[in-house]
């Protein structure tokens, strides 16, 4: 499907959090869209003790293109960078929701301080 554009992959990312709540909150995760308008979009998970964030946005300096996923853990009373994930030029819509997916999984699966 070529190279998707910015409104198609923040239309699939904004759908794949609102597919997601029902799920995420059965885990005790919550999920929240910051903020959302034509230029992008800033999602929040927290689980309490682990938070990632989602960012679509069109490109800029940035090591992504349009989706950047960035998971915090605590770890011995500090914050670490534990898992990024960022699309490229040739990413699909449905790898970004595969990585999405993949990394949601490993917020669910992070282990408790």
């Amino acid at each position: 499907m070529g190279n998707p554009s910015f409104a198609e992959v923040k239309e699939a990312v904004e759908k794949w959090i609102k597919d997601s709540e029902v799920g995420l909150t059965a885990e005790n995760v919550t999920i929240d869209i910051v903020k959302s308008n034509q230029k992008g979009l800033f999602a929040v998970l927290s689980n309490g003790e682990h938070m990632a964030s989602i960012v679509v946005r069109e490109p800029e300096f940035a090591p992504y293109r349009f989706v950047a996923f960035e998971m915090i853990i605590i770890e011995n009373g500090a914050y670490k960078m534990a898992h990024a994930w960022y699309d490229e030029e040739n990413t699909s819509i449905e790898e970004i929701i595969r990585n999405l997916d993949a990394s949601l999984k490993l917020v669910l699966e992070a282990p408790s301080s």
